[in-house]
């Protein structure tokens, strides 16, 4: 009889996940298959994020289609957010430069 091998386990624990969180076993085995490459190297904070994003994914996917006034809201909501992101990164960028240049690094930067 051949073991598994480690990926093959991570596949089985990955639709395991998937299924406990709502999947159904058919939508739950191929996906936990293409996500298993995918989270290989993912921190835990970022593997669980990843597999509640598929899961809310595939349920709205069953959905029923929402009006276009709201999809459209949805959209530009989604638009803001990643502009709030992008500038949340760059003031990171920034202050990490600033921490970097201080002559005190044990003072807190406000």
């Amino acid at each position: 009889m051949r073991t598994k091998t480690a990926s093959a386990l991570a596949a089985d624990a990955l639709r395991g996940e998937l299924e406990r969180l709502g999947l159904a076993p058919a939508e739950a085995g191929p996906l936990a298959e293409r996500l298993s490459q995918l989270s290989r190297d993912l921190p835990e904070r970022e593997y669980r994020a990843l597999l509640e994003g598929v899961a809310i994914g595939r349920r709205a996917v069953r959905a029923p289609a929402r009006s276009p006034e709201l999809s459209r809201m949805l959209e530009d909501f989604a638009s803001e957010l990643q502009k709030l992101d992008e500038g949340l990164r760059l003031l990171n960028a920034f202050l990490a430069r600033l921490r970097e240049q201080t002559l005190e690094p044990a003072r807190t930067l406000h």
